[in-house]
């Protein structure tokens, strides 16, 4: 069964989705799904507010629905002044997957338009890959890293290709590998036009790099959204040759 590997409930700050709903809507789409809760620990210093939620709550609430087709994770905004508080709450809970994301930088909001526009483009991207193989590597406890183009989004730069930061991309995809961390496939955006040619290069990248995994992430906030743009996302990773995964009680399933 494919995994919709990332999604949102109303444990998260930005949605009021019910978990009925979501088991509702992937049995008819015939997906499994893994619900990622927000926990960015550190957004209310870039300017934010807490983006935070009860994971006993969440336990509590969600345990008596995990089956073979409903498993439970966590998103976790990384930062190097809350690694160690990260990894203990990865330790200290059950979860089936634990997602990466690179939500803010050194102090800097990554969705933030005004900051973005006033970096220079490859200083920037340069910038951000580095620090993104920075946090692979000392969080090394995720499951997965989530949507690479999380800055493109906001940003007036132009998408990001392989071949135009091979260095930096070599060092993050290399450091993937070695701590057998998963690229996952963020398909909030359609995938067509620069948006595919970007993903296209990127992953193709990330294969020749050595990885060879791949999961599948819609990030829904409402249930309509689930498995939104898989089938043309499927047939990339057919394309390129990397295969589809999830994860349950942390292990890597690729059936």
């Amino acid at each position: 069964m494919i995994f919709d590997t990332h999604m949102h409930t109303e444990f998260s700050f930005d949605s009021s989705e019910k978990i009925e709903k979501l088991l509702e809507t992937s049995e008819k789409k015939n997906l499994g799904i893994i619900t990622t809760e927000h926990k960015d620990l550190n957004y209310e210093e870039v300017g934010g507010f807490p983006i935070d939620f009860n994971v006993d709550e969440y336990f509590k609430a969600y345990e008596k629905h995990r089956s073979d087709r409903y498993l439970m994770g966590i998103e976790m905004g990384l930062d190097h002044r809350y690694t160690g508080e990260l990894k203990k709450i990865a330790d200290s809970y059950e979860f089936d997957m634990v997602i990466g994301s690179l939500h803010t930088m050194k102090g800097f909001n990554l969705s933030s338009r005004k900051y973005l526009k006033s970096m220079e483009e490859r200083a920037f991207y340069r910038e951000y890959l580095l620090y993104t193989k920075e946090m692979v590597e000392e969080n090394s406890f995720i499951n997965s890293l989530a949507h690479f183009d999380y800055p493109t989004r906001y940003s007036p730069y132009k998408e990001l290709k392989y071949e135009d930061y091979l260095e930096e991309f070599n060092a993050l995809f290399q450091s993937m590998v070695q701590q057998d961390v998963t690229l996952e496939m963020n398909l909030k955006r359609p995938l067509a036009g620069d948006v595919l040619d970007s993903f296209r290069s990127v992953y193709k990248g990330y294969y020749d790099c050595g990885g060879r995994f791949v999961t599948l992430a819609s990030d829904a906030h409402t249930a309509e959204d689930i498995g939104r743009n898989f089938e043309e996302a499927q047939q990339l990773l057919d394309d390129i040759g990397l295969k589809i995964c999830y994860y349950k009680r942390r292990k890597r399933i690729t059936d």
